[in-house]
């Protein structure tokens, strides 16, 4: 960057050479036909007397100033002596008198005055030898100086080269002061520089700047010391002199050349602030308006380098607006639009759009027009960048760099745009830059993983796993990618082989940990449980820190169960809750470590851990731990637990000997509503109800008050078994239910039946209390009275004897016989202390 700069910068000092007020050094050595004369001698017109001036100090000059001032006309060289003829002029105190005003006239001032005049006519071969005899006899002559230096221009003008250099040199080897010392030294000065000679070139010009009277002397004699020591790389010294230059107020025709040729030098040096602010004077302060813009250019440049944004980005835009040469606009244009990019002026860019349209010529648009897509891209509005990538494109084709079509394709990446694949195919199909194409390839994978279409992802996948083009990073995660769409696609054999080779190839990958957790999942899949499991080993012992760990953990509780090591099982699960307690899985292990429980008949342990695996997770776990809890309880006869469980539960059906045994105690506990809840979903398949279900349900449509529906529960149950005591059962629900109804010859059926098949025991009483029902039923009370007394005296059984004592009292009463309805009412205090206070009055 440094170097373009400095070639930049001294483009611009050559183009500016014809603005020059002096010319530029010569290529070759003077002569008389290519050098020119003094400038003093230049202005004179012809027979113009020339002025001799006396040799007198000069101030140096003055220091280079911060802003140099406006330049104005230089003057000229000093003007020769004119002839002692001229009486008003050599009576001017600071000439040097050919002749005393008075009195005799010497043969060397005689010299001198012919010289001179010869001279003034420019008959310069005939001034040479007056010149030397005047030089030979006025060797203390104050006027040699002049004599000298007028010697030696008559033999540059008469074509003596050698002479001439050889008189300019005694000219300055005798005088190191006065105004024709420095005359001679700025012409010397000329000739080494012109012969390349720029060490003793640069002497003579300091000496020519030091001693000149006249400020434009000193002005151009500082301009070209400073070339002089350019062109020796002494760049501080030059650096010093093109101040000088530029301090110098007034008429300056050096000024622009010597800003260009500071900053130039500066740069060399390092000094990109100082340049900077060389570049900005100049643009500031040209009076060309192609000289103004290029610096603001160069300067803009600069301020970008120093980081300067805010500077950099004024100094493109001035530039950009101010100019009017397209070239210049362009480059300003588009260098403001990276800057803004690198800085991450985004929003600054994607407002810059009117500019693109309207400032930028067609040639340079493309470039412009995609880094709006970039910044479009940068600021989030995907769909917006992937337009202007459109246009491009559409617009210019040919234009539209290979860089240009891939962006397009990254936006079309980020906006899942369904044509990404296609345009893919398009771009491998013309891309040469086997960078590119891998990139390009990849986003297809990408596309098609994401889609996702895993089959086609494996098939994009593939041949990037060893695409050189690739970086290393880039081709590891396709690798993996590879593996992950070829488990999802079905291919376990597949994905277990690319899992193993991403293990092998990338032992250190932040993805190995994971891809070895990965192959064990797939070997899981293929049923290779042991396989399996010493992938999971792996991790867990290999991969320590990982967070691949706890579902390694996890996964090895699983397999394990899968291969019934259920001790083991336990143990892994138990592991995983050690080392995190905070387990995504923890309701997962604490459900299977219950389940264990369960298994193993350790039933409270089961339910504490299926209780906490379903406040962990209620969602996976609520209904799946509460059925193992139920039938926890249901081992552990815990009844009203049980039915608490059973309250909440949604899961679906609960096992039938559970229901049956809830809905008895419901029945006992009177919850007959309860009962009936549980049993109903029972039968919704008929024909796989227990008898013992339709039993409870009939004995629970009685206590709801539904005879009828109890009836026919009861006939289903008798058709349903062929077991006597199951029969009878039912036969005594019938009874019972046929009561409610007032159909007493079904219900005489009925008791049969029943007394039938349980000639004795408990449902034999039943029976003959269902019978002693028929009989209060028909009301035949006495009958009644003696079915309920031998009820009581054939079973002690605390529920059916009282009932049967009440029973019969109050039979007794509807026979009018009250002293045997006291008496039963007698022996049920006497045998069940208390149950008579529910008796019947």
């Amino acid at each position: 960057m440094k170097r373009n700069l400095i070639f930049s910068l001294l483009g611009l000092a050559a183009i500016a050479q014809a603005q020059e007020v002096r010319r530029a050094l010569p290529a070759n050595a003077p002569s008389l036909e290519n050098y020119e004369n003094p400038s003093w001698m230049d202005r004179l017109p012809d027979g113009q007397p020339v002025e001799v001036r006396r040799a007198e100090s000069v101030k140096p000059p003055a220091p280079a100033q911060a802003v140099p001032p406006p330049a104005v006309e230089p003057s000229p060289l000093p003007a020769a002596a004119p002839p002692a003829s001229t009486p008003a002029v050599l009576d001017d105190p600071q000439n040097i008198r050919i002749a005393p005003a008075g009195g005799a006239v010497s043969h060397a001032d005689s010299a001198l005055d012919r010289a001179n005049n010869l001279y003034s006519r420019r008959l310069y071969d005939l001034a040479i030898p007056e010149y030397e005899a005047f030089l030979i006899a006025g060797t203390t002559s104050p006027a040699r100086d002049a004599a000298l230096f007028r010697l030696a221009e008559c033999h540059r003008m008469a074509g003596n080269a050698a002479a001439s250099r050889a008189a300019y040199e005694k000219l300055v080897m005798q005088f190191q002061a006065g105004e024709f010392a420095a005359a001679g030294a700025y012409r010397l000065g000329e000739i080494l520089a012109a012969e390349n000679l720029h060490q003793p070139a640069a002497i003579q010009f300091d000496l020519a700047a030091r001693e000149a009277k006249e400020p434009g002397i000193r002005l151009a004699a500082a301009y070209f010391a400073a070339r002089s020591f350019a062109a020796l790389q002494q760049n501080q010294s030059a650096e010093d002199r093109y101040k000088a230059v530029l301090a110098t107020e007034g008429t300056n025709p050096y000024r622009e050349n010597a800003a260009l040729a500071l900053a130039a030098v500066q740069l060399k040096q390092g000094k990109k602030q100082a340049a900077l602010e060389t570049c900005e004077f100049l643009a500031n302060t040209s009076t060309s308006p192609d000289f103004a813009s290029r610096s603001a250019l160069q300067a803009a440049r600069l301020a970008a380098e120093l980081g300067s944004t805010a500077k950099a980005l004024q100094l493109f835009d001035k530039t950009a607006f101010s100019t009017q040469d397209s070239a210049i606009k362009a480059e300003a244009i588009l260098a403001a639009l990276r800057l803004r990019y690198d800085s991450g002026d985004f929003q600054g860019i994607t407002q810059m759009g009117e500019v693109i349209e309207k400032d930028l010529p067609a040639t340079a648009r493309p470039d412009a027009l995609g880094i709006l897509a970039a910044a479009w891209r940068r600021t989030g509005n995907e769909d917006q960048a992937k337009r202007v990538y459109d246009r491009i494109v559409s617009e210019n084709p040919s234009a539209a760099s290979a860089d240009v079509r891939y962006q397009r394709l990254l936006s079309l990446y980020a906006t899942k745009d369904p044509a990404l694949v296609a345009e893919v195919d398009r771009f491998l199909a013309a891309s040469t830059d086997p960078k590119q194409s891998a990139s390009a390839a990849l986003l297809k994978a990408e596309a098609l993983f994401q889609k996702p279409d895993y089959a086609a992802a494996a098939t994009a996948y593939a041949p990037l796993v060893e695409n050189p083009s690739l970086k290393p990073e880039q081709r590891s995660a396709a690798l993996y990618k590879l593996a992950w769409a070829l488990d999802a696609s079905g291919d376990s054999a597949g994905a277990i082989r690319a899992y193993t080779a991403f293990a092998e190839k990338y032992p250190g990958d932040k993805l190995a940990a994971t891809a070895v957790l990965q192959r064990g999942l797939a070997r899981q899949k293929a049923q290779a449980h042991t396989e399996a499991l010493a992938d999971f080993e792996e991790v867990i012992t290999r991969f320590q820190f990982s967070k691949e760990v706890e579902i390694a953990l996890l996964q090895k509780a699983l397999t394990l169960g899968q291969l019934k090591k259920y001790p083991e099982m336990a143990a892994a699960f138990q592991e995983l809750l050690k080392r995190y307690p905070n387990s995504a899985a923890a309701a997962q292990a604490h459900f299977w470590l219950g389940w264990a429980a369960f298994e193993n008949k350790d039933y409270p342990q089961a339910i504490t851990l299926l209780d906490k695996a379903r406040l962990l997770d209620s969602k996976n776990y609520a209904d799946r731990a509460t059925l193992r809890i139920l039938l926890a309880q249901y081992q552990l006869q815990d009844r009203a637990a049980a039915a608490r469980e059973a309250d909440d539960y949604k899961g679906g059906a609960i096992p039938a000997e559970v229901v049956i045994w809830l809905a008895q105690g419901h029945l006992e506990d009177k919850k007959f509503a309860k009962a009936e809840k549980l049993l109903l979903p029972l039968v919704q398949n008929p024909a796989s109800v227990p008898p013992d279900v339709w039993i409870l349900i009939s004995e629970t449509k009685l206590a709801l008050a539904k005879p009828e529906e109890a009836s026919q529960a009861a006939d289903k149950a008798i058709a349903s078994t062929q077991n006597p005591q199951a029969q009878a059962r039912a036969h005594i629900a019938k009874a019972f239910a046929e009561i409610a109804l007032k159909r007493p010859a079904t219900a005489r059926q009925a008791v049969d039946q029943a007394l039938f098949l349980q000639p004795e025991g408990k449902l034999n009483a039943e029976a003959r209390l269902a019978s002693g029902e028929v009989f209060f039923l028909e009301q035949d009370y006495e009958s009644a009275a003696r079915a309920f007394m031998a009820v009581s005296i054939l079973v002690d059984d605390p529920k059916v004897a009282p009932k049967a004592l009440r029973r019969a009292a109050e039979a007794y009463r509807r026979a009018f016989k009250d002293a045997e309805a006291d008496k039963a009412m007698k022996e049920l205090s006497e045998r069940f202390p208390g149950s008579a206070l529910s008796a019947t009055p």
